[in-house]
């Protein structure tokens, strides 16, 4: 699905129900190089990561998942891209 969304005076953009019933009503605002990603947050995070990892991460520190976190997400949307423009 693809909507447009214009800000308001106040910077502020209205997220199309469907989307919100669908993602739900938060979002991390993630800037990337060439443009913004909303990425939906799950109500307990924490507990949707340990759904999909297990104990993957016990060994690691917040800061150290944070920042392999950050960096394959933005490897995994930089190949998306690269893919789209071919």
């Amino acid at each position: 699905m693809s909507k447009t969304a214009v800000a308001d005076d106040r910077g502020r953009i209205v997220i199309p129900h469907e989307i919100r019933e669908k993602h739900g009503d938060r979002y991390r605002v993630v800037e990337l190089d060439e443009r913004v990603e909303l990425i939906p947050i799950a109500d307990d995070p924490i507990e949707g990561l340990r759904d999909a990892v297990g104990d993957a991460f016990d060994e690691k520190s917040i800061k150290e998942i944070k920042r392999e976190s950050r960096e394959a997400a933005r490897d995994e949307a930089t190949a998306d891209v690269a893919e789209t423009d071919r």
